[in-house]
Parts: C-alpha cells; sequence; structure tokens
C-alpha cells in the first residue's frame, strides 16, 4: 500500500469505521501493574510513524521537542494511531487500526494489554488515570455511527454516556478537572463542538460555525479548546474560550493545507499538531497565539497524531 494511500484511509476512517457487532470487553492482559510513580523527566510527545522497517505499517514513537530526537516504542502492532497520555506519564492508550480495539502500553514499550475487542477508537484518560472515554457504536446497530463510553479500568465496567443512533458524537476528551467531557458532533446539523457531565447530562454547545469541525481537544488549565475546522482537504486550526463566545476565537493557521490533531503543550504555551504544509505529514509545533511555527519532523515518513506529555 502506498504512503498517501496510508494517509487517505487513516484520516477517513477514523470518524467512520464500519464496526463490528459488539463483545465483551476482555480485563487488560497480564497480572495487575504494579504502583509506578508518576514521570518526572521532560516533556514527551508521542505520535504515529511509518518509520520503522516495514513502510506499510504504523507504530508508536517518542519525540523529544527540544531536541528532536526520535526513539519507538515498538509495540509490534501494524497500524497503533490516537496515542493518549496518562496522567503520570508513564502509560500510552491507543486504538489499532483496521482492527479498532483500544490498548496501553508503557511509554517504554512495556506492559502492552488489550482493553476492548470490539471496535473502538479515540481513547482519552480521565484525570485520575481511572478510566478511558472513547467512540465506538458498540450498541447502534445496524447504524455505523460512534457513541461515547467509558470504561472504568479499575472496576473493568463499561457505560455508555451518548446513544444516538442517528447521531454522530465522537472525539472524546476529558477536561483537565475531570468536571466535563468535550466531544464532537452533529447533534445541530453540522459538526460543532459540544461538553457534558460525565454522566452524560447537561449537554453544552460551544460553536457555532460554517464551517465542520474535525478535532478539539483542552488547554491544560481547562479555559480553552483548540480545534480543527474546515472543507475538505483545507484544515485549520483555532482557538476557542470554553463558553464559545465569538469574540475569543484565535486562527492559528491560514493556508491552503490540512492541519490536524493539534495537542497543548504542558505549560498551555504551545501547541504541536501535524501538516502536509511540507509536501509530507510531518509534526510541527506552533505558539497558541499563532506566532512562531516550527517544523518539528522533516523527513520522507508520516508522521501524525501527536499527544503531548502531561
Amino acid at each position: 500500500m502506498k504512503r498517501r494511500t496510508i494517509v487517505i484511509v487513516l484520516m477517513l476512517v477514523i470518524l467512520l469505521a464500519a464496526f463490528d457487532s459488539p463483545a465483551e470487553i476482555p480485563t487488560p492482559a497480564g497480572e495487575p501493574l504494579p504502583t509506578v510513580a508518576a514521570y518526572d523527566g521532560p516533556s514527551r510527545i508521542v505520535f504515529s510513524s511509518n518509520r520503522g522497517d516495514d513502510p506499510n505499517k504504523l507504530d508508536l514513537y517518542l519525540i523529544d521537542p527540544e531536541s528532536a530526537e526520535i526513539t519507538p516504542i515498538n509495540t509490534g502492532l501494524d497500524a497503533a494511531i490516537l496515542p493518549s497520555w496518562s496522567p503520570d506519564g508513564n502509560q500510552i492508550a491507543f486504538a489499532l487500526a483496521g482492527v479498532w480495539n483500544l490498548y496501553t502500553v508503557y511509554a517504554d514499550g512495556t506492559n502492552l494489554a488489550q482493553v476492548t475487542d470490539f471496535r473502538s477508537n479515540n481513547p482519552d484518560w480521565s484525570p485520575d488515570g481511572s478510566q478511558l472515554v472513547f467512540q465506538s457504536d458498540h450498541q447502534n446497530e445496524p447504524q455505523d455511527t460512534p457513541d461515547i463510553y467509558v470504561w472504568n479500568l479499575a472496576e473493568e465496567e463499561l457505560s455508555e454516556l451518548l446513544d444516538a443512533p442517528d447521531l454522530i458524537d465522537y472525539n472524546p476528551r476529558w477536561s483537565p478537572d475531570g468536571s466535563q467531557i468535550l466531544f464532537i458532533s452533529n447533534n445541530s446539523g453540522s459538526m460543532e463542538i459540544f461538553y457534558m457531565n460525565p454522566d452524560g447530562s447537561e449537554i453544552t454547545q460551544i460553536t457555532d460555525g460554517d464551517d465542520p469541525i474535525s478535532g478539539a481537544t483542552w488547554s491544560p488549565d481547562g479555559e480553552q479548546i483548540v480545534f480543527v475546522s474546515g472543507k475538505g482537504p483545507n484544515t485549520d486550526l483555532y482557538t476557542i474560550n470554553k463558553d464559545g463566545a465569538a469574540d475569543s476565537v484565535v486562527r492559528l493557521t491560514d493556508d491552503e493545507f490540512s492541519n490536524t490533531a493539534p495537542a497543548y503543550s504542558p505549560d498551555g504555551e504551545s501547541i504541536v499538531f501535524a501538516s502536509n504544509r511540507s509536501g509530507n505529514w510531518d509534526l510541527w509545533v506552533v505558539n497558541a497565539d499563532g506566532s512562531e511555527l516550527t517544523q518539528l519532523t522533516d523527513d520522507e515518513y508520516y508522521d501524525g497524531f501527536p499527544d503531548w506529555s502531561p
């Protein structure tokens, strides 16, 4: 499969994959993991890339945002995408494309564990690290539209927060204080940003724009949201206050490229994202006010889906 085909397929199937019938969720593989102290080293960015031995496979890698040194995690899986850091900086949750199961792995590549055995993706950790929120149409057959679920890692319990077979609800992201879950939905007609309580109640719409939104996440202080908006292959990055005030919108990119998958740095001052602005999919960093655009990776490989460690 050509690299361009891999990229196109990945960008499309994240939202609308053909989901299988539901199955029971197994417990994470292996014995319970020992308690590990929170990571206390320099910040790292995890991302997906085909820079391994087989260019048709995507695995997870770490990059130092200061030195740009890259370290492989080596999950051994064929298509690891959508990585999300645990709040203690030790583990990464991610989706296995194609099969669409969720996994967790330690940043050093150890303790790989399967979390779901039904098609589910786009995981994000709760601030206390005890739960994963994700999208799936686990109980929506025959409609293949995603809803929002939570998997309690400690209790091994599944909860469905949103169940609307005729709507698309995806991209769930827990707020830093744990009080709300952000998500994208066509609840109001077009793809807009909403948030809700962790039990699925009190849904609030944040954006109401002309172009569809395809990705969003919180700032570390929970006061702002960075999001991806645009039609077709041309998408740009914006920020908006949590209250959705129209005059709070800041445009970070303004070009004819695809700018996707933004994630804030721990201090909220920078945003990493993936873009094809160099003619190839690479990682870029921009200040949260849109200034000082910097290319982080620059090679022949596909690099995407970055997430900045706590």
